[in-house]
């Protein structure tokens, strides 16, 4: 017998011994048949056995223990139906096509899921951990013909309550599409108005378009008030991956803020398989028990089952398959079990600080510092992983801090990997952002403090160095300090941090012109054609010249955006007056759109747009993409045709704002004026965004020739990718053929790696080790630029989409980086990403061009806002709506 129907069955007999005052009763049957409580009860009153046959032949009997038994010998089903009917002690009927499956041993769900209100009809029936309010069907035809009859039988049934009226199309919830949310469902009508019930009821066939005839619409109880309600899929939806996924609403009080999208920051939880329940929380801990339930009842383990949370009960709305054609890789859950297991190793290992790190409790984030996830991506492959640690995370980023005059800690990596995963160590980068004149005892406060705050608040892991750390001179600073840390540090303690941040500030404003000299001196010599001396020394004087001096740049341009939010925060100016600030300010995506107005005037040719911005690319350290000079008219002629001129302010800053200005800075202890601040301001935006631009042509360049390198070999960008960096340096040294068979090993290793880190569903801050197997999030708080609301299509882009489409559109992009520059002079309505954050250089494009956006909203709301057609970007309201 296989196991779901054996499940079905004990159910069936559970049902039927409550119903019977728990008479003891017997179930025999072969195949899969679908026993329905509701069907035998009258039939069990007049006999002692029922008997159903499916085209004469027996398929199942049920009956009072006693009677069935004693004609089971032999166990042939037929000769126990005639022994049965020959006692006169049984009843016999025919079941029907939609009760019996055709397949010996079909899992029960094959018969069970089907539309919406037979499903919840039939799961009503039996007792579980869940509540169905019995749904009331009614038929297109019937209602075609009296109406008058099908409302006079739903003030019968529910008399005054509340109902919904909700659909229930043969188009919707089928194995290959589920068509979820295309039909529509009406709330809370009262059944007692028999005007308002019609128009819902013909309002949902109305959503079915021709054929609603054939159809049918169900109506139940509503429930309300709810404290929880939400979906659960019994694995995850995209990969079919060994995840309870479980997106909730616990604060709206309603049943369809999840399904319709409308609620901003939904609960999301992922809950691997085998994770014991004790571990999880109350609430989450029921939803999973009765997922585990449902699979286990009906043998079908990717269902999608809505539910709610009301007066104790847990109410069932929905179940149905996860309409998903492809199925897992083979041997990938036992990879990827491995993966986890070493993750969780590893983390353990990682719990006590490796000196000169201090502070208790490790946290590490996708979106801290250096943003593996914007840069590139929470599941790097291995020659952009490699390459970004190369070049910044293994010791430049450690490097510059030192030499800015923050602690030393070159020797330890910033960035780790948890199941390929990247993520960066939180601890050791609050560590990198403490003065270095700070005594270690201060240091081990502040950072255990501000590890804690942020397991507290962990939404913030993407602004950590605005919300959480201090790490340069600003307004209102000792006021800050002593609030946050005066009850474990001392006051002479808070002097010397407040001092030393000053003096780092004025040191590295002061620095500025020697770092923009560095990165000239890469833009006059990027690098030399091929690899004759080797790939090392050629990164090392990228690294050197490139992204040595722009980690610099990037920290300077911190440190004067922090302080001008400062201004903002303390009220010397106010918001407007900062983004005209900010507006003046002319970074290399604004020369993008001015020389391709040039252009277009006949005033600079093509060949040198080209030449300065063709090294762009979509992903700066993922071979696989193109880059702009690979179709220049494609990429470039619509930036050309469509091009503005920039908005400038003509008329200077107000000799007010000038002057609360030098007053704030006078506060703050920096002796300098409001010029020279802003100055300072503007070069270290600008020369952040130059020194990215410059150090990416030379990275560009080198993957160039990487691929030029492997195609004789029969190595694609594609195969490239999954070469870490010292693969590719060994196969340098090998003969061709050698290194082609190398190569191909090792790809192949790769991928199967990948497609196993695929499976793995990680939370975007990691606090604790059981975090690996289970998380729940509540959403990201996104960085709003301007105050414009616009409603356009949405165009999600993989890549740099085609130009030509982009117009009009608010584009949804993962990630974003400069390699994305041409998208913004294109006419674009608006920008949403996944990952990124007030400083990123997103942000400082979409500033400058006044573009509306919402930067980092969160990989869980950028994949509900990716499945709408139409959006609403309201920044001055701060929301995000799709449709």
């Amino acid at each position: 017998m296989h196991a779901s129907t054996r499940v079905w069955a004990e159910r069936v007999l559970d049902t039927l011994a409550q119903t019977y005052d728990g008479v003891p009763l017997t179930l025999v049957f072969k195949g899969t048949v679908l026993p329905r409580p509701r069907a035998l009860r009258e039939l069990l009153q007049e006999a002692s056995a029922v008997i159903a046959t499916w085209r004469g032949e027996c398929r199942f009997v049920v009956g009072r223990t006693q009677a069935v038994r004693e004609a089971l010998e032999g166990w042939d089903l037929d000769e126990v139906a005639d022994r049965l009917t020959r006692a006169g002690t049984a009843a016999r009927f025919e079941l029907e096509a939609d009760e019996v499956s055709s397949e010996p041993l079909a899992p029960v769900g094959r018969l069970v899921l089907g539309d919406k209100a037979r499903t919840l009809d039939l799961l009503s029936e039996l007792h579980g951990p869940w509540r169905i309010c019995r749904p009331h069907i009614v038929r297109g035809e019937d209602w075609a013909r009296d109406r008058d009859a099908v409302l006079r039988r739903v003030r019968e049934r529910f008399e005054n309550e509340r109902v919904v009226v909700r659909s229930s199309c043969s188009a919707e919830d089928a194995w290959t599409a589920s068509n979820a949310g295309r039909f529509l469902s009406v709330l809370d009508v009262d059944a007692g108005d028999a005007v308002a019930v019609g128009g819902a009821i013909s309002d949902v066939f109305a959503s079915y378009g021709p054929g609603a005839e054939e159809e049918k619409v169900f109506l139940q109880s509503y429930v309300h008030p709810v404290s929880e309600s939400g979906v659960l899929m019994a694995r995850h939806p995209e990969t079919l991956a060994s995840y309870w996924v479980v997106a909730s609403d616990v604060s709206s009080g309603r049943t369809d803020q999840i399904t319709s999208g409308a609620l901003e920051k939904p609960s999301s939880a992922y809950v691997e398989h085998g994770v014991p329940r004790g571990l999880l929380p109350d609430s989450l801990r029921r939803v999973v028990t009765v997922g585990r339930e449902l699979v286990k009842l009906l043998g079908v383990e990717a269902l999608d089952i809505e539910f709610a949370l009301a007066g104790g009960d847990f109410h069932l709305f929905q179940v149905r398959p996860i309409a998903k054609g492809s199925s897992l890789p083979e041997g990938s859950d036992v990879r990827r079990a491995m993966l986890l297991a070493d993750a969780c190793t590893a983390h353990q290992a990682l719990l006590r600080p490796r000196a000169p790190v201090v502070g208790d409790g490790p946290v590490y984030s996708t979106m801290t510092d250096w943003n593996p996830a914007e840069m590139i991506g929470r599941r790097p492959l291995p020659l952009a992983r490699t390459l970004y640690g190369r070049l910044i995370t293994d010791r430049t980023w450690a490097e510059q801090r030192a030499a800015y005059g923050y602690r030393d800690l070159r020797g330890i990596p910033l960035l780790r990997d948890f199941a390929g995963h990247a993520y960066v160590d939180v601890r050791a980068s609050l560590n990198s952002f403490i003065p270095a004149v700070t005594p270690a005892r201060v240091a081990e406060v502040l950072v255990s403090r501000q590890l804690a705050r942020l397991a507290h608040a962990p939404e913030l892991h993407d602004k950590v160095e605005f919300e959480i750390a201090d790490t340069c001179a600003s307004l209102g600073l000792r006021e800050r300090l002593r609030r946050l840390y005066a009850s474990s540090l001392d006051a002479g303690e808070l002097d010397a941090l407040a001092t030393a941040l000053r003096d780092l500030t004025l040191h590295g404003l002061s620095d500025l012109p020697a770092q923009v000299e560095q990165v000239e001196r890469l833009r006059s010599h990027p690098f030399a054609p091929g690899f004759e001396g080797g790939l090392g020394p050629l990164l090392a004087r990228l690294r050197e010249l490139g992204t040595l001096p722009f980690a610099h740049l990037a920290r300077t341009a911190f440190v004067v955006t922090a302080l001008l939010k400062s201004f903002v925060r303390e009220g010397v100016m106010d918001s407007s007056e900062q983004r005209e600030v900010l507006q003046r300010i002319r970074t290399v995506a604004g020369q993008l759109q001015a020389d391709a107005l040039r252009v277009r005037r006949g005033e600079l040719g093509l060949e040198a747009l080209v030449a300065e911005f063709g090294h762009l690319r979509p992903g700066t350290y993922d071979i696989r993409m193109p880059r702009y000079d690979a179709d220049p008219e494609r990429y470039f002629g619509p930036l050309i045709s469509g091009g503005e001129e920039p908005f400038r302010h003509e008329a200077p800053l107000s000799r007010s704002l000038h002057e609360r200005l030098g007053a704030g800075l006078r506060s703050a202890g920096l002796s300098m004026t409001s010029e020279v601040f802003l100055a300072h301001l503007g070069a270290g935006i600008a020369g952040r965004e130059y020194g990215k631009h410059v150090f990416t042509k030379t990275l560009s360049g080198v993957l160039e020739y990487l691929a030029e390198w492997g195609e004789p070999l029969g190595l694609g960008r594609d195969e490239l990718a999954h070469l870490s960096l010292e693969q590719v340096e060994t196969a340098l040294a090998l003969a061709p053929r050698e290194a082609r068979s190398w190569c191909r090993d090792a790809v192949e290793e790769a991928r199967e790696h990948a497609a196993a880190v695929n499976l793995i569903e990680l939370p975007d801050i990691l606090v604790r080790t059981s975090h690996l197997l289970f998380h729940v999030s509540s959403g990201e708080q996104p960085l709003f630029v301007t105050k414009a609301c616009v409603r356009a299509p949405v165009l999600v882009a993989d890549g740099l989409p085609d130009p030509e489409r982009v117009r009009g559109n608010i584009v949804l992009l993962e990630r974003a980086d400069p390699g994305y520059d041409g998208l913004l002079a294109l006419g674009v309505a608006g920008i949403v990403t996944a990952y990124g954050g007030a400083n990123s250089h997103m942000a400082v494009r979409c500033t400058e061009l006044q573009l509306p956006a919402a930067i980092g909203v969160g990989r869980e709301q950028f994949r509900r806002l990716s499945g709408g057609r139409v959006m609403t970007l309201d920044c001055g309201g701060r929301r995000l709506v799709h449709e």
